[in-house]
């Protein structure tokens, strides 16, 4: 909800299609210098002319989050101009303090902006307070322009330079900053293999299949919600709870596994999770409307033991102004479970899975008051 500068519509000095917005954003560090004032010369004026500007940004987040914040004010340095007799410290002092000034307004505005719920009613409620700092704002501008008569009463102007440059430190910047959420998310899909070993091999045999999940992080910790499901054939037949199960039976294999994991390395390329969790396998017939294999199943549940690598993709810098700290991965998963019943087959399940998927943590908005301590080179004023 980008606040447009009205005051770029109306001068008439930028009404030209070729005309460029030159403009100057008050800085802490960066003072006023007299090659800051482009504007022509008005012939037959003395002294000088500054425009500013105040205005508000506000930047959604996310569904979780308030929206964040932003307050500025700026020059028009194509707008403001110093005549020949004035190009002096003592006009830079006083245009120095009327950019201070405004900043201070700013802050103001920003602070009350922060206060305001984020519903329906905010625009219209929003508009008003800028409305009124402008108000207000324009008003103290006009007395401190009649109380130092346009910078050349130097007492007057001693004493503003002094008093706007306390309410600089007493009204702290309110910097829009996010801090992440101990909560993350993440979700893939892929495409994996379930290998059996050990004596399990000659009654199963490798299936593939389709692989997805769901990843819920409390600061390092994870915990690993992973369904699968593979399709295979038996290499042997075998007789499990008075149920037979024929030779080159085609088989559906649903994996399901709950996981508790630890992050244990994350670089802006790479992320290592070892985790431990238990696996529950249902196997039934992949025909399941063939009447010789009415009521076949087999369900078989053990701890599970396992290995996740992902390799983070694009530019994973750490940016501070976003409001998620997010990325997209592709994984690889290795995983061991055993798989035994009493006198029919004996053996383990090896799980391997390569995936495509994105893990986010949410960033909460926070404002950090700063307060600011600014230069005063009162004795150059003379």
């Amino acid at each position: 909800m980008n606040r447009l500068l009205f005051v770029l519509l109306l001068s008439p000095l930028l009404g030209s299609a070729q005309a460029t917005i030159d403009t100057l954003h008050w800085s802490t560090t960066r003072r006023l210098l007299l090659s800051d004032f482009h504007a022509p010369i008005q012939s037959g004026l003395g002294g000088s002319e500054f425009h500013y500007q105040i205005g508000y940004e506000v930047r959604p987040t996310s569904v979780w989050s308030q929206p964040a914040i932003d307050a500025f004010c700026l020059m028009f340095r194509n707008l403001s101009w110093v005549s020949e007799t004035a190009r002096n410290e003592r006009t830079l002092a006083y245009n120095q303090v009327l950019f201070d000034l405004v900043e201070v307004y700013t802050r103001l505005m920003k602070a009350k902006l922060i206060e305001l719920h984020t519903d329906r009613h905010f625009k219209q409620q929003a508009t008003q307070i800028e409305y009124l700092t402008n108000a207000e704002l324009g008003a103290e501008v006009n007395r401190f322009r009649a109380e130092t008569g346009g910078g050349d009463d130097l007492p007057a102007l001693k004493h503003w330079q002094l008093q706007v440059a306390q309410r600089l430190y007493d009204t702290p910047d309110l910097r829009t900053t996010f801090r992440s959420s101990k909560i993350g998310y993440g979700m893939f899909v892929g495409g994996g293999g379930m290998l059996p070993a050990g004596p399990l091999t000659q009654t199963f045999s490798p299936a593939a299949g389709v692989v997805v999940g769901l990843d819920i992080a409390f600061q390092k910790t994870v915990l690993l919600l992973h369904p699968t499901l593979y399709n295979g054939t038996l290499r042997a037949g075998f007789s499990h709870n008075k149920q037979t199960w024929e030779k080159d039976m085609s088989v559906t294999s649903s994996l399901f596994e709950v996981g508790l994991g630890r992050i244990m390395a994350d670089l802006p390329r790479s992320r290592l999770i070892p985790y431990v969790g238990y696996r529950l396998l249902d196997l039934s017939p992949r025909d399941g409307n063939d009447e010789r294999y009415k009521g076949l199943s087999l369900y078989n549940h053990a701890p599970t033991v396992g290995l996740i690598v992902d390799i983070k993709l694009g530019d994973n810098t750490h940016k501070p102004d976003r409001s998620e700290d997010s990325f997209w991965f592709v994984r690889t998963k290795l995983s061991y479970s055993p798989l035994l019943a009493k006198d029919t087959f004996s053996g383990g399940l090896l799980n391997l899975q390569l995936s495509l998927g994105g893990f986010s943590r949410i960033r909460r908005v926070i404002y950090k008051p700063d307060h600011t301590l600014i230069p005063l080179p009162g004795s150059m004023l003379n």
